[in-house]
């Protein structure tokens, strides 16, 4: 009803433009004058004007021609449609006699035929086959089409009327020329003819689809007969080559019997039946090499025609939900296991067969020579008699080894074309399957959960609760009874021997955690051991689940073999969780062997067993989809499992975590493992919000696509990190082992210097020890070569995890987002940006953006921490490195978005022009900072003084320097100030720096004591250096000071404050020691009376009590 209205609507709407084109007064122009018109307009003076009328008279031409091909097309379809009840009539008729035919094909038909007729035929047969089959791909994509005409003549419809409305407001524009309107006219009655004709394929759907797929199946039936034909006269061929084979067996059998007593003879006789036995074996071999071939050239047609099929199918439906029921039908009904094994070896050894049968055969060309040369070898002389006879066995075994070389070389061809048959499907097959894959992910699998769908929620969960109670029954065939009972008694008797040995099993692993960390009775084998009998305690539950599931599928269920299937998944899955918890007990491997916290691992455990129930949900989402017949497109218990399986890990799981992670953090692990549990925290976070989102928009098989990958990745970590923990502790016991040999050496060596009895008994190994074992640089330095190899692995685990989503990806290249033409010398070049460049170039720039932000972490741990550089060059090298990173990833992401360096080099040059002027402080600025950090005059660090401040720089930056004054002030100067200005770098090429102390001593004073004084001084200060050697002078004499400086030299410019504070406290004290007085300068008063010119003595006043 909605398409019939929609197509009403734009019918009325469409026939409105058309009527309004017709009142126009420019009439339809023929081609003759349109020539015309073409030939003037060539006449015209060059210039726009002529440009643009050629153009639009070139364009009427075209539209005209091309409304003629329309028009034809048009009627063929009318054409068709006339006769299509007839012709559906006459195919259904012609397909019922071939199924006849079908039926009555015998190889006997063909028995009467020679060989020759009968490979003339074969010949004639294939030829057919050939034609048949590209009618049938022809017939096929009519088909694939025709299931989406609706979809597509929808589309040209309302992209027909769009272009109309479009044509009316040019004809209403009194500018448009007379040649433009003519155009016009004409793309109007185009438009015309393409709608009409759409019409008639949306008004005849039905009748179009009956007639394509009665030709379908006529020529799929009469390509079947013709295989049939081809197989039945085939084997016609092998059974003849088969009884010349035999008759040749029989021949050299009755030579066998009436030969002549000569030995060599009978022997010779012997070679000529083994010969003929081995051809009627390689004849049976070749029969069943040509049925493989026509067997897998069977397989290769229908690929490509399938592969045809999907094309047209995807081209047509791209996007809908229609496409998705397709798609996941053709992954069901794709072929599996074709392949034929060791066919390469087959083929090498056949060569070697030929050429050793071609030389033996090509020996007996010349008997006379070749029985001379026998008799020569024998060292007999054979009569005239055994000479004939000799000659007719040779005779004879000569033509076998020609059939038999005739026979492999066929062979041969056989199987080289089998190999090659078996590469193309192996191919196709491959690209089919990454087709569909591609398709299945990014195309809505299931109808979007709405209001629909919560309305239809009731009746879908009966239809396949009623589809599971169908997969139930009763076996009733008991045929493979004893089988199954005991298979199942095996596993009940192994689980069974395994428990009867499980207190040894405890026993053993106890002993081994006694032996743990005692160097003497502690290996690197401890932990596999534990390892191992751990798995096997884990193995009795899993083996009775599974002979359980075995009894189970057996008795309950229409087709065990599936829940057989599902059992031994499950029974993997059960046997892994249980031996990941046994780890993770109280006395577990995590505790004893790899030095986990009680507390850690029981988070752990708490949240294993809640991941164990999320996994087990979203295992068996699929058990669900596969009681249905259209698989998930109806999955509604799936869907539903699914979601609180996801809700669950983010309200359960997701809290536990994060305490667990909490808990994990405060013993102060890795760096590195602070990093990968936050990216777990992170994706249980939002993958599951993610992937409800995609199961709510319908996007269902995606997310089950994405979590099966998650759940893999999930195992895969958790293996890794075993694995890891394995390698550490062997590391940690082979360090303890070195280091405790380097220990009893120390001790051996002192025993025989002092004669002091050392106790040899076991030590254990605690976290502080004396200094001769150096047990941390040991096991730091191995831990660090391996991380190297471990984290590597990670990374190549989970690319392997991930890799087939990579042809997924693929999928993004085919939907493009714009296009941009590149001018080149060879030509214009257009270049369409797709939505794959646009998450290759955001990949880019968040690999940048997290590289950049940790680049300073990565250099510490992987370069500075185990390389000696000088003061400020990490810095250096990290701010480098960080520019550089900067430039290579927006480069590299612009030119994934097509702005290559030649599109935005005249952006970047207008930029440096609005730099140097608008912004020319700035952009020094930064200039400055680059030459500072390639010619670091300073560095951070450093002690500087600049326009009167001094301080140490803290920060070198694109901008300024930030200095930190002796304040713990920070001082920020621009960059350009340390190029074009004068700068005191105090530690620059030498830290040494020279202190002066100036002294002044009291006149009279012994300035060799002085001397002595000053330099004791100087050498009492563990911070004063020896060379330069310090030097005491007296330079002058002052006004009521004798002057004397004290130059010393320190190695640090910050031990300068504290050796001045040192040197001034103890040359004090020394000089008070010595009575040597420190001089200052003093004013004497007098007081004199001013008439005489006495002095007055001064009186001292006391105190009144």
């Amino acid at each position: 009803m909605k398409i019939s209205s929609f197509l009403t609507a734009l019918c009325l709407a469409v026939s409105a433009n058309f009527s309004y084109g017709e009142t126009q007064t420019v009439s339809i122009p023929t081609e003759n004058s349109l020539k015309t018109e073409l030939a003037e307009a060539q006449k015209l003076d060059d210039g726009e004007v002529k440009t643009a009328l050629i153009a639009d008279v070139e364009g009427a031409i075209t539209l005209l021609k091309t409304i003629k091909e329309q028009q034809q097309t048009n009627d063929n379809l009318m054409s068709t449609l006339r006769a299509a009840d007839n012709e559906i009539q006459k195919n259904n008729a012609q397909l019922q006699i071939l199924k006849k035919q079908m039926d009555n094909i015998r190889p006997e038909d063909y028995q009467s035929l020679s060989s020759e007729a009968l490979q003339s035929t074969l010949t004639s047969l294939l030829a057919q086959q050939q034609e048949t089959q590209s009618q049938l791909s022809s017939a096929g994509s009519l088909l694939a089409e025709q299931s989406a005409i609706s979809e597509r003549a929808q589309g040209v419809l309302a992209d027909n009327l769009k272009r109309s409305q479009d044509i009316a407001q040019q004809l209403n524009d009194k500018s448009t020329t007379t040649a433009r309107m003519q155009k016009y006219q004409l793309e109007l009655q185009l438009l015309e003819l393409k709608t009409s004709y759409n019409q008639t394929l949306l008004k005849n759907s039905d009748q179009l689809s009956s007639l394509y797929k009665s030709r379908y199946e006529l020529l799929n039936a009469r390509s079947q007969l013709l295989q049939q034909q081809i197989t039945a006269i085939q084997e016609v061929i092998n059974q003849h080559n088969l009884q010349q084979s035999k008759e040749q067996v029989e021949q050299a059998q009755q030579q066998q019997q009436s030969a002549v007593k000569n030995s060599y003879i009978q022997q010779e006789l012997e070679r000529n039946a083994k010969l003929s036995q081995y051809l009627l074996q390689q004849t049976e071999k070749a029969n069943i090499l040509t049925q493989d071939e026509l067997r897998m050239r069977n397989v290769l047609d229908n690929l490509t025609q399938t592969q045809r099929t999907i094309d047209e199918q995807i081209s047509a439906l791209q996007g809908t939900l229609v496409l998705s029921r397709i798609v996941q039908l053709q992954k069901q009904k794709l072929p599996t296991n074709l392949n034929i094994d060791g066919l390469s070896k087959q083929i090498a050894d056949l060569r070697v067969q030929i050429f050793d049968i071609t030389q033996d055969r090509d020996e007996l060309y010349d008997l006379d020579a070749y029985i001379a040369a026998l008799q020569q070898t024998e060292n007999q002389e054979f009569t005239a008699t055994e000479k004939t006879q000799l000659t007719t066995l040779l005779t004879e075994r000569r033509k076998i080894d020609t059939d038999l070389i005739k026979l492999l070389n066929n062979q041969l061809n056989l199987l080289i074309n089998l190999e090659l048959t078996q590469q193309q499907i192996t191919q196709i097959g491959d690209q089919i399957q990454a087709k569909l894959d591609q398709q299945s992910f990014w195309v809505r699998s299931n109808n979007p959960i709405d209001l629909n769908w919560f309305k239809a929620l009731p009746n879908s969960l009966m239809m396949q609760i009623g589809n599971i109670g169908k997969k139930l029954g009763f076996k009733t065939n008991d045929e493979n009874l004893p089988i199954l009972f005991t298979i199942c008694a095996l596993l009940v008797g192994i689980g069974f021997i395994i428990s009867r040995f499980k207190n040894r099993i405890k026993q053993r692993l106890s002993l081994i955690n006694e032996e743990l960390n005692k160097l003497r009775a502690d290996t690197q084998w401890h932990t596999p051991q534990a390892l191992l009998l751990t798995a096997i305690l884990a193995l009795p539950t899993t083996l009775w689940f599974l002979a359980l599931c075995q009894l189970i599928g057996f008795f309950f269920f229409r087709n065990p073999i599936a829940f057989w299937e599902w059992s031994f998944e499950m029974a993997r899955y059960w046997w892994f969780f249980n031996f990941a918890l046994a780890l993770l007990r109280p006395n577990g491997i995590m505790i004893k062997h790899f030095g986990f916290t009680p507390e850690n691992v029981g988070h752990i455990r708490t949240v294993t067993r809640r991941i164990i129930v999320a996994i087990v949900l979203l295992l068996n989402t699929s058990v669900f989809s596969n009681v249905m017949d259209r698989g998930l497109a109806n999955d509604v218990l799936g869907e539903i499992n699914t979601i609180s399986a996801l809700v669950f890990c983010i309200f359960i799981i997701l809290p536990l975590f994060n305490k667990m992670v909490i808990g994990y953090n405060q013993s102060a692990p890795l760096a590195n493992d602070k990093l990968l549990l936050n990216v777990v925290r992170l994706t249980l976070l939002f993958m599951p919000i993610m992937l409800i989102i995609l199961i709510i928009l319908g996007y269902y098989y995606t997310s089950l696509n994405l979590i099966k990958h998650a759940i893999s990745t999930y195992i895969a970590w958790v293996v890794w990190t075993l694995i890891r923990q394995i390698i550490y502790r062997a590391i940690t016991v082979s360090s303890r082992r070195l280091a405790y040999r380097r220990l009893q050496e120390k001790r051996a060596q002192r025993k025989t210097e002092q004669n002091d009895e050392a106790s040899d008994d076991v030590v254990v190994i605690s976290d502080s020890q004396e200094e001769g074992l150096a047990l941390n640089d040991v096991r730091n330095q191995l831990l660090r070569f391996a991380d190297l190899f471990i984290w590597t692995a990670l990374f190549a685990i989970f690319y392997y995890v991930w890799s087939d989503l990579i042809t997924v990806a693929n999928y993004l290249k085919n939907v493009a987002l714009w296009q941009q033409t590149t001018v080149t010398d060879a030509g214009t070049v257009t270049e369409t940006i797709t939505l794959f460049n646009l998450l290759v170039a955001l990949v880019i720039v968040s690999i940048t953006y997290i590289l950049i932000r940790n680049i300073a972490g990565m250099l510490e741990i992987l370069l500075f921490s185990r390389v000696k550089l000088s003061q400020g060059t990490p810095y250096t090298i990290t701010t480098l490195l960080t520019y550089a990173l900067i430039a290579i990833g927006g480069a590299w992401a612009f030119a994934t978005l097509g702005m290559s360096w030649s599109k935005l080099q005249w952006l970047f040059a207008a930029l440096s022009v609005g730099l140097g002027f608008g912004m020319q402080e700035i952009f020094a600025n930064f200039v400055s900072g680059l030459i500072l950090l390639f010619e670091r005059p300073i560095r951070v660090g450093d002690t500087v003084t600049i326009n009167g401040i001094s301080g140490t720089v803290a920060k070198i930056r694109i901008r300024a320097i930030t200095i930190i004054d002796f304040d713990r002030k920070e001082v920020i100067v621009p960059n350009k100030a340390f190029v074009t200005g004068q700068v005191t770098n105090w530690a620059l090429s030498n830290t040494i720096t020279r202190l002066v102390i100036t002294v002044g001593v009291a006149y009279g004073s012994d300035l060799d004591l002085v001397r002595k004084l000053l330099l004791q001084a100087a050498a009492e200060q563990d911070s004063v250096l020896k060379e330069p050697e310090p030097r005491a002078l007296f330079l002058s004499f002052g006004a009521s000071t004798l002057d004397h400086e004290l130059r010393v030299y320190v190695g640090q410019v910050s031990e300068r404050t504290n050796t001045v504070d040192a040197l001034n406290r103890r040359i004090n004290e020394l000089f008070a020691t010595h009575n040597i007085d420190i001089a200052f300068n003093q004013l004497d008063v007098f007081i004199k009376n001013q008439d005489n010119g006495a002095e007055m003595p001064l009186i001292e006043v006391k105190a009144s009590q």
